[in-house]
C-alpha cells in the first residue's frame, strides 16, 4: 500500500521566479495516503499485542496443565509501582504483573520482569522501547480514532541540482504536507538570479502522526517492533 500510494509520485513540485521573494520552488500534495494504511498499521501493532498476551495465556495453560487460566496477560509498565501493586488489604492487583504472571515457571517470570520498560537505559532497552511502544500504540488505537499515517518531507531530504557554485538557501521545508495546499519547499537568497537553472530534488514518506513514534517512518518502525516482539516471543517459547 505504501508503494502504490508512492506511485506514481502524489505530489508536484511548482518554480516561482519572484525577484522580491527570490527563486523558490512550492511543493503541492495531490493526495494523501489512503486510510487503508492508518487501518493496516493499527491490525499489525495490535496483534503484535495480542500475540504477547496470548503466548503467556499458553504458558500459563501449559505449566499448570489446565485447560484454562484467567487473568493472565504480558504485562508492559512504564511505573515499577505496577509489577507488584497490592490493594488495601495487602492483596496483589488483579492488573499487576504479578497477577498476571502467577501461572507461568519462575524463570519465565523474572525473564519478563527483565523486559519492563521501567528499567530504562539498561541491557534490552532497545526491546523495552519497542514493547512500551506497542503497548502505548495499542491502547491509543482501542480508545480513539487515529490519524495514523500523513505525508511527511523528512529532515535533510531536499537538494537541488546546478552547475557551479552553491547557492544561498533561506528557506527548506522539513515536515508535513496537508492535501491540496500549497507549501513553500525551497527558496534562494534574492540575490540569486531567478531564472538559473536549478532543479529541486526530494521525497515524501508516510509516518506515524502521534506519540510515541511521532514522525517515524511507517513501515520501518513497523519493522522494528516486529523484531522486538519477535525476540521476546522467542524467549518465552523456551520455557514451554
Amino acid at each position: 500500500m505504501l508503494a502504490a500510494f508512492k506511485n506514481p509520485t502524489p505530489y508536484e513540485i511548482r518554480r516561482d521566479e519572484n525577484p522580491d521573494t527570490g527563486l523558490s520552488f512550492w511543493i503541492t500534495l495531490n493526495r494523501k495516503p489512503p486510510d487503508d494504511i492508518s487501518l493496516a498499521a493499527g491490525d499489525c501493532i495490535h496483534n503484535l499485542r495480542s500475540a504477547l498476551d496470548h503466548i503467556v495465556y499458553e504458558l500459563s495453560c501449559h505449566h499448570r496443565q489446565a485447560v484454562h487460566v484467567g487473568g493472565t496477560g504480558f504485562p508492559i509498565y512504564a511505573n515499577p509501582k505496577d509489577w507488584d501493586e497490592k490493594d488495601g488489604q495487602g492483596k496483589v492487583r488483579t492488573t499487576s504483573g504479578l497477577h498476571k504472571l502467577r501461572a507461568v515457571p519462575e524463570p519465565a517470570l523474572k525473564r519478563i520482569e527483565l523486559h519492563q520498560p521501567y528499567h530504562g537505559l539498561e541491557p534490552m532497552y532497545w526491546t523495552r522501547e519497542r514493547l512500551l511502544h506497542v503497548h502505548q500504540l495499542d491502547i491509543a488505537d482501542k480508545h480513539r480514532n487515529l490519524n495514523l499515517a500523513v505525508a511527511n518531507v523528512p529532515e535533510h531530504s531536499v537538494l537541488y541540482g546546478h552547475d557551479g557554485p552553491p547557492f544561498k538557501v533561506i528557506h527548506v521545508h522539513q515536515g508535513r504536507l496537508n492535501e491540496g495546499i500549497d507549501t513553500l519547499l525551497l527558496r534562494f537568497d534574492p540575490s540569486i538570479d531567478v531564472h538559473a537553472k536549478v532543479q529541486p530534488y526530494t521525497f515524501v514518506e508516510v509516518v506515524f502522526a502521534d506519540p510515541p513514534v511521532e514522525d517515524w517512518e511507517v513501515s520501518s518502525t513497523l519493522q522494528g517492533l516486529i523484531v522486538g516482539v519477535a525476540s521476546v516471543l522467542s524467549e518465552i517459547r523456551a520455557f514451554f
